[in-house]
């Protein structure tokens, strides 16, 4: 048996989701911009709504399938799949999919470990033996056991998330965009990984406060190397060119270059104005519908001028904020350092 695992298991689940939920997304979002908030049963926009809930209803069994290969290789597609749909059949969505990925897997791998059927029937473990006894024990798991109370979980979190409506998702705004705060680290992911199950949920609030807040933060700083040059090096003003872009394409990773050289200055901005996007993005009640896309994800935001509003009011803040931090033209902050470190070592 291998080691628990749980962060690569996860992550493997979601890479297998997203395209997934990508492919759903756009064509709910081509379908409201063909037949606006009111689709009308048979015409193209319904066509393309169709669509796009088939793909989403796949995203539970997608995710509770690759869990359980990454845990058991191919004897865990097949237990995967039924728990996922079992999850989505029982009402217990994502966390469902979640916990019933990690049963079949371990149990898939339990399995595949530890019976050893004479050799006669071993070429029949990984298409029979393998996936028949996880499927069978996996889903009683789940229907006899596990699946009312993942539900009453998943439900009881569903109904708080959309009780969270104009002013009163402020907090969830901010906790989301201030979670960006290590630039694309464990923490930002796991903010974007809570988004994007909420958007199996139906619930797209999270997800535009994700995006936005994920934008800002390259963009901010950029703007305000544009905005006071002689605070930055020559190298950082390089790095301005390439971050702006990469802010606009929803890649966080783009204030690296600048975090190496004055890490406290741009989290405390950076953080501040990603948390004040990610905010008005709720409070404005914009939804985004899909994982990802940056600025080509914003013709299928809903108020997507709003969002773009949240998105200027979050990068002024951090251009601004950052502006004020830095306290001196860098050449003098050069040289008091060398001094520094001359009294240290001298």
């Amino acid at each position: 048996m291998e080691k628990l695992q749980f962060k690569k298991h996860v992550l493997t689940g979601i890479s297998f989701m997203i395209p997934v939920v990508v492919a759903g997304g756009i064509c709910l979002g081509l379908s409201q911009i063909f037949g606006g908030i009111d689709i009308q049963p048979g015409t193209f926009a319904a066509s393309l709504q169709d669509i796009g809930v088939a793909a989403i209803t796949f995203t539970v069994p997608v995710i509770a399938a690759a869990i359980a290969y990454s845990i058991a290789g191919r004897p865990g597609i097949a237990p995967g799949l039924a728990a996922g749909a079992l999850a989505n059949a029982v009402g217990a969505g994502f966390l469902g999919g979640l916990v019933g990925g990690f049963l079949a897997g371990y149990i898939a791998l339990m399995v595949k470990t530890y019976v050893k059927p004479p050799k006669v029937l071993q070429g029949l473990m990984p298409v029979l033996i393998i996936p028949v006894s996880s499927t069978l024990i996996v889903g009683l798991v789940l229907v006899y056991a596990l699946g009312g109370p993942l539900a009453f979980i998943q439900s009881s979190m569903t109904d708080w998330l959309l009780s969270l409506q104009g002013e009163s998702g402020f907090l969830l705004g901010g906790i989301i965009g201030a979670m960006r705060f290590d630039m694309g680290g464990p923490f930002a992911q796991a903010a974007s990984a809570f988004c994007d199950a909420m958007l199996v949920e139906g619930i797209y609030a999270p997800k535009a406060a994700s995006m936005v807040s994920g934008m800002t933060p390259p963009v901010g700083v950029a703007v305000a190397v544009f905005l006071a040059r002689k605070k930055f090096t020559q190298a950082e003003q390089n790095a301005a060119k390439t971050a702006f872009p990469l802010g606009l394409f929803f890649i966080t990773e783009g204030v690296f270059p600048f975090l190496a050289t004055d890490p406290i200055r741009i989290i405390i901005s950076c953080t501040l104005g990603s948390a004040i996007s990610g905010s008005l993005a709720v409070v404005f009640g914009c939804l985004c519908p899909i994982p990802a896309g940056g600025i080509f994800a914003i013709p299928f935001i809903e108020r997507p001028f709003m969002f773009i509003l949240a998105f200027v009011i979050g990068v002024a803040v951090t251009a601004i904020s950052l502006i004020i931090l830095k306290p001196k033209a860098i050449e003098n902050e050069e040289k008091e350092e060398e001094i520094d470190f001359e009294i240290k070592f001298n």
